[in-house]
């Protein structure tokens, strides 16, 4: 009876490492993977407004090389700029304050006033490839910090989530 343990408590063993293994890459969320990456509510009490990865990636593009105090060296950036992301949601015009909330569900809030054009950028691709969560992905609210003193303050960097999920007019 002993010898038809060891061979059950083997396979089951096997099964539960195979399992695992199995589940450690559904942690590294992709950015390249179908389904929702960012909801956007336009307007207070809105439905939410879905982007996959590839909606994301059909929007204009900016890109920019900059230094973070979170990264190492010079990266590069790219993504759909906040403001296009905004208007492709149909945010309302009398929205003054979003709040963004990552998937660890930190928090902050911006003024809209300080979105810009081309700056911050939802950026889904670092040196032209799409990040996992581990690297702070697969979104990532980015300021180009070195083009301008203006984005190297405090407040700067305390809006600018990674694993951005979520942007809520308030």
């Amino acid at each position: 009876m002993h010898d038809l343990r060891l061979p059950t408590r083997r396979s089951l063993l096997i099964g539960l490492v195979a399992a695992g293994c199995a589940v450690v890459p559904g942690r590294r969320l992709v950015a390249q993977q179908p389904g929702t990456i960012l909801t956007v509510i336009p307007s207070p009490g809105a439905a939410g407004v879905d982007f996959s990865d590839a909606d994301l990636t059909a929007m204009a593009t900016e890109t920019f090389t900059t230094t973070t105090i979170w990264t190492e060296g010079e990266v590069e950036f790219s993504g759909p700029p906040l403001a296009e992301v905004l208007r492709a949601a149909g945010l309302a015009a009398d929205v003054r304050r979003l709040r963004l909330t990552a998937l660890n569900d930190y928090s902050v809030e911006i003024e809209t006033d300080r979105i810009e054009a081309a700056a911050p950028i939802i950026a889904n691709r670092i040196d032209g490839q799409p990040f996992s969560v581990r690297d702070k992905g697969p979104l990532w609210l980015v300021f180009p910090y070195d083009s301008d003193a203006r984005f190297r303050s405090e407040s700067v960097f305390a809006v600018s989530v990674w694993q951005l999920r979520r942007i809520e007019a308030l």
